[in-house]
């Protein structure tokens, strides 16, 4: 519990850092502060380290690893931190996908901490499904951020179309933003399609009555996932439509990947 709590205030800690800029956006001018990367990048890390040893004590027990739903929402929001927050050296689009992703890995760890439940694997007897498991937590986690750049865009969008616009260093071009959209999805999509074939190859029961609702709507994200790709690609998709197939697809992964798990717990 103790660690938890640690995690959750490191996050805080982080969260204080950037909200009161991006909150004030449209009192922001060019010469205002923009929020300290390097205190930032220092807190998140800080936070992750943290994070990660939650993870440790709720996952690893002395008969396997205990996968509730409430332990893998936590491990997904630890995988899209990491990614935010290494993303910072870089991408200046994700300060808004920061400060959603640092939310919600607080109230996963509150919720982690705060539930009882067992549900035991013991992957070491099995890396095949190991593998498979991995990139389908960090499929699952660009699909989510990409879901954010998603609403950051149509955001963006509105604002130019309406004429209500303002400067702001810390706002970043809405073709930027577009370009890095695009490349989450590209790579969760990849990930995803690694994903569905490593299943057919490593899980023999890939296709039982037990698991067929995993394969059936992640395989439907999949087709959703793609029309979205080539829409933006060849078509020049932008707004409303791209956000429309965002949200169907993850819908679609989420039903898939914890329909079933919800249901039993």
């Amino acid at each position: 519990m103790l660690l938890s709590i640690l995690a959750i205030l490191a996050y805080s800690l982080s969260l204080l850092s950037v909200a009161p800029t991006l909150v004030n956006l449209e009192r922001t001018t060019a010469t205002d502060k923009n929020p300290n990367i390097t205190l930032v990048f220092g807190l998140g890390l800080l936070s992750m380290i943290l994070h990660s040893a939650t993870l440790y004590n709720d996952f690893i027990l002395v008969i396997g690893q205990n996968f509730t739903v409430a332990n893998v929402v936590s491990l997904m929001s630890f995988i899209m931190a990491i990614c935010v927050t290494f993303a910072l050296l870089k991408w200046k689009t994700v300060w808004f996908p920061l400060i959603i992703v640092y939310a919600f890995a607080i109230c996963s760890i509150a919720v982690a901490s705060l539930t009882q439940g067992s549900f035991i694997r013991n992957l070491e007897e099995n890396a095949g499904f190991l593998f498979h498991l991995g990139i389908a937590l960090f499929s699952y986690a660009l699909f989510f951020l990409a879901l954010i750049y998603a609403f950051q865009l149509k955001w963006l969008d509105k604002k130019l179309k309406s004429k209500k616009m303002f400067f702001c260093s810390v706002l970043p071009p809405l073709m930027t933003v577009e370009r890095h959209f695009f490349t989450l999805t590209l790579a969760a999509q990849a990930m995803l399609t690694v994903t569905l074939i490593s299943g057919m190859v490593y899980l023999h029961n890939f296709f039982s009555s037990e698991h067929i609702h995993k394969a059936i709507f992640s395989f439907l994200a999949w087709v959703i996932y793609n029309i979205q790709i080539l829409g933006q690609w060849k078509l020049r998709w932008r707004g409303k439509r791209v956000l429309i197939y965002s949200i169907s697809g993850m819908m679609l992964l989420t039903i898939g990947y914890f329909g079933s798990r919800l249901i039993v717990h």
